[in-house]
């Protein structure tokens, strides 16, 4: 599985809250597959004949299982484009249903939905995504495609309890043959276990295994079989990199698998074969996840609960899954304990509490869902933390997003400021509030992950979250832990209904970020979309303003735009416009 289980639990956790789950599930049960995919954060732009092709489309499912970035992201693969392979045979005049990928792993999660007819899969941007990770009514063929039986999941008795390490492979069934492929001591020996001819024709291919550690032999038996009958394509190219690919022929009897290697560029023909991908066929985070306890079936989307783990897949009245409870978003525990390092306690007379901001794994909290509209944000709480200040416990207040020093007086906190004005060292209370606010220092761990936690239910659940939060009192002054603003991600949302929001609550549209860069300054070296950059400048972006480098938005367009072919005509225009206005 490519990813730790950390990672994957932080993912489960917070890319597809519970919200989204409901109301899409919502609308796609009464037939609204517009409203399911708005729910979903899908832009869908489809006709009547293409809006046919969506009826069966579960938007939330399909952002459950699209390839995640990783790497200490929770965000969407960028980039890619995904066919969603129909539930028939498809030839050159098939029309389907294409999903684009966002454009960046740190923009906006927002995906967009279209109808192409033809489209290629040897095209190096078009990915085939199995029907059973997208379409409603195939969703149960996950467990199959993942070496399950009608009885039993790999790594599970049949009741949903992890298997035993010492049972793992031992019984007869097929859930066993699939153990005994995870426990394969490599790659060649897993897809020969797996039942598939292996061949070595390259001599050095296998010994590249690292390069696919985590696919699951079964599972790419299993999609080049369906995908074969659809598409009549009988080889398909697994690629490892740029040069090398396991070739995937599969016949009549059984399914041969080659090491290849590629040294003709875009003139050898298996460029333009239909390719798998290892991010769709590795082995499941979801059963990996539950085997190891860091979730449970109840944490599951409602569908791949339902194909996975049966026995446990009765659902809400909204259709969303049951997941274990968890405290309000904006309020982790009544108090917090931090660890000897930090400069924090815990209240006096209070239990110590785990954070769920501060473990990955635990359950997304369960947002008011009985009743529409629903609403996205939990009710806003406040968490008590104590910083060790003039040699006194202080409380420190984290009341819906906001940072508060309750034993502090406007004097004193005007006197703090004065001091920083003049170089003046800050200590205690206001030194966590001075990190806190993104301009240097140290963050306590606490804090560090109650912030953490605010800036992925946003990245995720959009504009919508965004703006219920602020309406709920958070800080529009909040900064991330590189000293970015809202401001500096507005990219990430619906700028239009976030931007002026954001002006209205005093947000400065030229702060710096901890490198000295502005708003405008990503907006211009990133090629942030065209009208984004004239409404940066419309509501008073500076181009003139330097960052740390003594680089401003002017200087970059005189030193580095020069260099650049091919601008988009859209850009361009926005450049001149920034210009204009200087």
């Amino acid at each position: 599985m490519s990813g730790t289980l950390t990672e994957w639990a932080r993912i489960r956790r917070y890319a597809l809250p519970e919200w989204m789950i409901a109301e899409s599930t919502e609308a796609r049960e009464r037939g609204d597959w517009r409203a399911a995919c708005e729910a979903a954060r899908i832009d869908a732009d489809l006709d009547d004949e293409g809006a046919e092709l969506a009826r069966h489309l579960a938007p939330d499912l399909l952002r459950w299982h699209l390839p995640r970035a990783l790497g200490g992201y929770t965000t969407l693969a960028p980039q890619r484009e995904y066919v969603l392979v129909p539930d028939g045979p498809v030839d050159q005049d098939t029309l389907t249903l294409v999903v684009d990928a966002p454009v960046s792993l740190i923009g906006s999660q927002r995906l967009t939905l279209k109808a192409v007819r033809g489209a290629h899969l040897g095209q190096e941007s078009y990915l085939p995504l199995p029907t059973y990770l997208w379409d409603a009514r195939h969703a149960g063929e996950l467990r199959f495609a993942l070496g399950g039986s009608a009885e039993r999941m790999p790594g599970f008795t049949p009741v949903g309890e992890p298997l035993p390490d010492a049972e793992l492979g031992t019984w007869g069934d097929a859930p066993a043959l699939a153990e005994r492929v995870r426990l394969a001591p490599t790659l060649a020996a897993a897809f020969t276990t797996a039942g598939l001819l292996v061949t070595d024709e390259d001599g050095v291919g296998w010994a590249r295994q690292g390069d696919l550690a985590g696919v699951d032999p079964l599972r790419v038996a299993f999609d080049a079989r369906q995908l074969t009958a659809k598409y009549g394509q009988a080889t398909w190219a697994l690629w490892a990199d740029y040069r090398w690919y396991l070739r995937v022929k599969a016949g009549d009897d059984r399914i041969r698998v080659a090491w290849k290697k590629s040294d003709r560029g875009w003139s050898d023909p298996m460029r333009h074969a239909p390719r798998l991908h290892r991010d769709l066929t590795r082995y499941s985070p979801d059963l990996d996840l539950v085997r190891a306890g860091r979730l449970t079936p109840a944490d599951l989307h409602p569908l791949v609960r339902a194909a996975l783990f049966p026995a446990h897949s009765s659902t809400t009245a909204s259709g969303t899954p049951p997941r274990s409870p968890a405290p309000p978003a904006l309020s982790p525990s009544a108090s917090s304990v931090l660890s000897p390092g930090d400069p924090v306690a815990a209240s006096p007379g209070v239990p110590p509490s785990a954070s769920p901001a501060d473990s990955p794994v635990a359950s997304p909290p369960v947002s008011p869902v009985a009743s529409p509209p629903v609403s996205s944000v939990a009710s806003v709480g406040a968490e008590i933390i104590r910083v060790r200040c003039r040699g006194e416990w202080h409380r420190v207040d984290l009341v819906g997003g906001r940072f508060e020093l309750p034993a502090h007086s406007a004097e004193e906190r005007q006197r703090e400021r004065a001091m920083r004005a003049f170089g003046g060292a800050v200590t205690g209370c206001f030194a966590a509030e001075q990190a806190w606010r993104g301009t240097g220092g140290r963050l306590p761990k606490r804090i560090r992950a109650h912030r953490k936690d605010l800036w992925l239910r946003m990245i995720h659940g959009g504009t919508r979250v965004v703006l219920e939060l602020l309406d709920a009192g958070m800080d529009p002054h909040l900064r991330d832990s590189r000293g970015r603003t809202l401001m500096h991600r507005v990219r990430s949302f619906d700028h239009t209904r976030l931007l002026p929001r954001l002006v209205a609550e005093g947000l400065d549209v030229n702060a710096k970020d901890l490198e000295g860069s502005t708003p405008l300054y990503l907006a211009v070296v990133h090629r942030w979309p065209a009208d984004l950059i004239r409404a940066l400048v419309d509501a008073g972006a500076d181009p003139h303003l330097p960052n740390q480098d003594d680089m401003s938005v002017i200087d970059y367009f005189d030193e580095a735009l020069d260099y650049f072919e091919d601008l988009p005509p859209e850009f361009v225009a926005a450049v001149e416009y920034v210009r204009k206005k200087a």
